[in-house]
């Protein structure tokens, strides 16, 4: 008997408490997923191009983000994955509302965190990972930094980049207190494509400074030689890719806060565990040189680099501080972050 044929037939009082029945379980059906999607139904993830995104981009692709969302109550938000090249740009796009979650470096974080203070209060969410950068030359005559001459240029991504700061750290090292700005002068800014295909070409750069895919592929390449790897250098290991956001996103959207985290802490494990699949889904995202072969082996070595909590704020703060760059260092890193990393085990 059809649905119809039951309420046309059925004795009245049996109908009637058949539709009434009914009625109810549509009611609370409504009333659930009324109740279940309290937060808003489309967040916007801005990242950058590199390895250092490849969580972002697993979390998407493998559908974590949602699946971290559904299980805390807000199944209909849609996550919008964009490519955005620049920090500055990413930057303006978060301070204008334009998206809601932006890719940054550490040193940016900081900065974006003392500026946007009592007003729309940048922090990051949760380290992406703590990748290395090298320092590599293409003239064999140059051992050491103390080696490079005044017209000698070293290519960073910006003058007021990590890449930058890590040379700032590792001149003072080198000659001293107060002599972190030594080697500013021969920084130029660069691309990280631009920079190794100029630093290969020898074409107005001596030295560059570069994370992965670069730094593996120029590990490779007989053309230059590596100075040195920045956390041995300076025997630190330094957090430096984040996901940030606004405080008022995450005062609006707590679960869904919560939610991205918990993504992202899901793909740091998958990467760790499934390198080869991993590896497919970064050259399926994004243009590069690295064959399949060669992208995992480089997701193989640096497994353990991945990471939701973060790791060097406080040396890199301190550092800012005194050269200037920030003006007053946060008393621990939780002021950065917001929970629940800021609840977790960073430095």
């Amino acid at each position: 008997m059809s649905l119809f044929d039951y309420f046309r037939y059925a004795p009245r009082p049996r109908a009637q408490f058949a539709v009434a029945a009914l009625s109810a379980a549509l009611a609370i059906t409504c009333m659930s997923r009324a109740q279940a999607q309290t937060e808003q139904a489309e967040v916007t993830v801005a990242v950058q191009y590199g390895y250092a995104y490849l969580p972002v981009t697993v979390a998407d692709k493998l559908g974590y983000f949602t699946e971290a969302a559904t299980e805390r109550g807000q199944p209909e938000t849609r996550f919008v994955i964009k490519r955005i090249s620049g920090a500055a740009s990413i930057n303006d796009a978060l301070i204008s509302n334009s998206v809601d979650i932006g890719g940054y470096g550490l040193y940016g974080t900081l900065t974006a965190w003392q500026k946007t203070q009592g007003k729309i209060d940048i922090k990051a969410l949760c380290a992406l990972v703590a990748g290395d950068n090298g320092l590599y030359v293409n003239d064999p005559s140059i051992k050491s930094l103390a080696d490079f001459k005044p017209g000698d240029k070293i290519a960073v991504t910006a003058p007021n980049s990590q890449q930058a700061a890590l040379l700032q750290m590792a001149a003072e090292q080198a000659f001293g207190q107060g002599k972190a700005h030594q080697m500013d002068s021969l920084m130029v800014a660069l691309p990280h494509p631009d920079a190794m295909a100029s630093l290969l070409n020898k074409a107005g750069i001596k030295g560059y400074i570069g994370p992965n895919p670069y730094s593996y592929l120029l590990d490779h390449d007989e053309r230059v030689s590596k100075l040195f790897d920045f956390s041995k250098q300076l025997n630190m290991r330094m957090t430096s890719g984040v996901l940030a956001t606004t405080g008022k996103f995450v005062k609006q959207n707590p679960q869904l806060t919560e939610a991205v985290v918990a993504a992202i802490a899901k793909a740091d494990d998958f990467i760790r565990d499934n390198p080869q699949r991993a590896a497919e889904l970064f050259l399926a995202s994004e243009p590069s040189k690295l064959t399949p072969e060669q992208t995992q082996d480089m997701l193989a070595k640096v497994r353990n680099e991945w990471g939701i909590q973060p790791s060097g704020v406080m040396n890199l703060a301190a550092f800012m501080v005194r050269t200037g760059a920030l003006k007053e260092a946060p008393t621990d890193w939780r002021q950065v972050f917001f929970d629940p990393v800021a609840k977790g085990e960073g430095n």
